[in-house]
């Protein structure tokens, strides 16, 4: 027997049968449910940058005054 793909069901009017579309409200849903998560996800991602630079700043600042000689010696002694 030779299978030659899926069998696809019409109604006389012309209108497929099989599986109903996607609720649209579900549809709605689970978008503006993903949109909050990326929102969460870039407040946090802010907040961690707001919080970092500084301290990353702060670090340059502590090691440039340890590691330069030059401004804790200024004529070479």
């Amino acid at each position: 027997m030779v299978e030659n793909g899926p069998i696809i069901d019409m109604t006389p009017e012309g209108e497929f049968t099989g599986a109903k579309p996607p609720n649209k409200w579900l549809v709605f849903l689970v978008r503006l449910a993903l949109f909050g998560v990326a929102l969460a996800l870039i407040g946090v991602m802010f907040w961690a940058a707001v919080i970092l630079v500084p301290l990353i700043l702060l670090a340059a600042l502590v090691g440039a005054v340890f590691f330069m000689p030059s401004i804790w010696r200024p004529f070479g002694r």
